[in-house]
């Protein structure tokens, strides 16, 4: 549904608050009286404002500034949502005077912040926006500043804004100035972007002011900024640099070892020819199938170094951008840490032993059975998605309550815990002699219990192995933490008993079978209106598993991933926390299953390929048909043709031409 555009307010209403920045094309502030989205589950989110200088306001183009408001109001309240949820968008225009002078966003999700580490160990650290400035450095530099990314972090983040663009192409908006400065990240509870400056993106080609560019980020002379083709070369440029740790290198070497694919996709990105580039979802794809195998571990034998810093953007109305302090959205950002990181290992490995040794104490002070189920100590990032929520709400009055960040996607790649070589059934050499009255002081891995407790105590009686019950997946032995099980597979549950210093690791025996613990990247399948569906083999005709949210089962949070055309939910009866939902995508016989009018691709007898390239491709489509077999919808072209037994509305006909 839609909603009314909201009404310019007037810049005498605003109650402002702290300078969050300042820059060239002028000043952002805190908003301490007005909300946004208030109405919902997980809204009511803190605004700020940012108000253009009078140096740029001639160039200010009103139109499009209201028409980017406007487009909040055309979208559905689930398009809308996510949006704001990926981008500081314009909300209102703020008025002075009767003329426009500014505008009302949400501000930066507390997520996309970390706390810098004081590289003199002497003060506790500042809190800073999450620009991806700071991992285009070495790792031994990204972890001394208090950060931990992996491999597969820099997969799955590219990925997600891979998406992101895609999606945001689709609503015909164009960021432009596809920047590490403008683009902000987060690794928990996944690894995700938000992008700021939103106001600088073009929305059906009108820009609300000069488009302008970072340096070293520019598209090559001569070619027309802010379009989806420039996007798609930008998100090559970072792709390249992510994985080469600097800021400036066009060298696709180390991207291509995560991925020969990738590589070809950078060359291709960066390619002088517009139209032959591939498309981000081409990108999501690709980087999604190579998180799957990837890892976290960190680079050895790095050496510290000082970092570059990423220089600020250029272009009409935008000189001098970047003074003031950190922490502005859209103005104000600084280029980032310019010193060489310090180490305080000693302090912080007894900082840390400190801090076990009360836990352990808290602990065996509090006795008992604790539980802790991953799908509740995770929620999800923008909790359970509403159909539809009206967005955004109108404005309101109330004071400023926290940001609640926390966020639940399932990483199906975790191998943190998952320690094989503890055997299970050892208690530890202190614990008491177990009895048969204590479930955990007896239970062995692939007994079943049910569990009558609530969500933080638990309460285990043995049960057959049957759906609705809890299997133990792994059993930890000589600690208390719950959080043992993190990496267990399909761990759901883990609980302890400090008698027996054991943990259980937990696996829910869902009704809806093995899908039930599917992970991103594996293929399930079922007939059509089962209650069963299992995990299978990739082949043709069962769906591919695009992404796995625990505790919802809203089908909202798969619209945007690319190639997504399918979802299926599993609830769980009295415990919400551990419901399932998985956005699919067919698994077509070629990718002639997804291809779409005019794009390109290669025919290799019956096979149909993209490759990203048009330059590379021996045909291009030429039209599109959910019916099987119309040869008449093609005319005199060529086509190619699938049904499913199964599910016939994912049969298709595809016609194509020559090149």
């Amino acid at each position: 549904m839609s909603v009314d555009r909201p009404v310019p307010v007037d810049i005498t209403t605003l109650a402002l608050g702290d300078r969050l920045g300042q820059g060239g094309q002028g000043t952002v502030h805190q908003v301490r009286n007005k909300r946004i989205n208030k109405g919902i589950a997980d809204g009511d989110w803190p605004v700020v404002y940012k108000e253009y200088s009078a140096a740029v306001l001639p160039a200010l183009d009103t139109a499009a500034l209201e028409s980017a408001v406007a487009l909040l109001s055309r979208l559905s309240g689930s398009e809308g949502r996510w949006l704001c949820d990926k981008t500081a968008w314009p909300a209102v225009v703020v008025h002075r005077q009767g003329r426009a002078c500014g505008f009302l966003m949400r501000a930066v999700p507390d997520r996309f912040r970390f706390t810098l580490r004081s590289l003199t160990a002497v003060s506790p650290g500042q809190r800073r926006l999450a620009t991806v400035e700071f991992l285009l450095n070495d790792d031994a530099y990204v972890t001394g500043i208090g950060l931990t990314v992996g491999d597969r972090d820099r997969l799955l983040l590219l990925a997600d804004l891979a998406t992101t663009l895609h999606r945001l192409h689709a609503f015909d908006v164009t960021v432009g100035d596809v920047s590490p400065k403008n683009l902000l990240f987060t690794l928990t509870p996944r690894p995700e972007c938000f992008l700021i400056d939103s106001d600088a993106m073009r929305l059906r080609g009108a820009s609300v002011l000069p488009q302008a560019e970072t340096p070293d980020w520019q598209v090559p002379p001569g070619e027309e900024r802010a379009t989806a083709a420039s996007d798609v070369y930008k998100l090559g440029l970072l792709a390249v640099r992510l994985f080469a740790r600097d800021q400036t290198t066009r060298d696709p070497a180390a991207l291509a070892r995560a991925g020969s694919r990738l590589g070809d996709l950078a060359r291709a990105s960066l390619g002088a020819d517009p139209a032959r580039r591939p498309s981000p979802a081409a990108w999501a794809e690709e980087l999604a199938a190579a998180a799957a195998t990837a890892t976290n571990q960190p680079k050895r034998n790095q050496q510290k170094q000082k970092p570059k810093p990423t220089r600020q953007r250029t272009g009409p109305a935008v000189a001098g951008r970047g003074s003031g302090r950190p922490g502005g959205v859209g103005a104000g950002r600084t280029a980032g840490p310019g010193n060489s990181p310090g180490t305080t290992a000693a302090g912080l490995k007894r900082a840390l032993g400190t801090l076990a040794a009360i836990a352990a104490l808290v602990a065996l002070i509090a006795g008992g059975h604790q539980l802790h189920s991953r799908a509740e100590a995770v929620r999800d990032a923008h909790g359970p998605t509403l159909s539809s929520p009206p967005f955004p709400d109108p404005f309101s009055t109330s004071p400023d309550p926290a940001d609640d960040t926390a966020g639940n996607l399932d990483d199906p790649y975790d191998e943190s815990g998952d320690d094989t070589s503890t055997d299970p059934a050892d208690p530890a050499p202190d614990a008491p002699s177990a009895t048969p009255t204590d479930p955990i002081g007896t239970a062995e891995v692939g007994d079943c219990f049910d569990d009558h407790g609530g969500s933080k105590q638990a309460d285990l009686s043995p049960a057959d192995c049957a759906a609705g019950t809890f299997k133990v997946a792994r059993i930890k032995t000589g600690t208390t933490d719950l959080d043992s099980c993190d990496g267990v597979t399909d761990s759901d549950e883990s609980v302890s008993s400090a008698a027996y210093d054991r943990v259980l690791c937990l696996s829910y025996q869902s009704s809806g079978g093995s899908a039930f613990h599917a992970h991103q990247g594996d293929c399930v399948f079922g007939a059509p209106g089962a209650e069963e569906w299992s995990t299978q083999s990739c082949r043709t005709g069962t769906f591919k598993v695009l992404a796995a949210y625990r505790g919802t089962t809203s089908h909202a949070k798969c619209e945007g991933w690319p190639h997504y055309n399918y979802w299926r939910s599993m609830k769980v009866a009295g415990n919400s926390a551990l419901d399932v939902m998985l956005c699919l995508s067919m698994n077509y016989p070629d990718d002639a299953g997804y291809a779409v009018r005019n794009e390109c691709l290669v025919k290799s007898g019956n096979t149909f390929t993209n490759v990203g390239d048009c330059g590379k491709s021996n045909v291009y489509v030429t039209g599109r048909t959910s019916t099987y077999s119309d040869a008449s919808f093609c005319g005199s072209d060529g086509y190619t043709t699938w049904p499913s037994t199964d599910y016939p509305a994912f049969a298709y006909t595809v016609c194509w031409r020559w090149r």
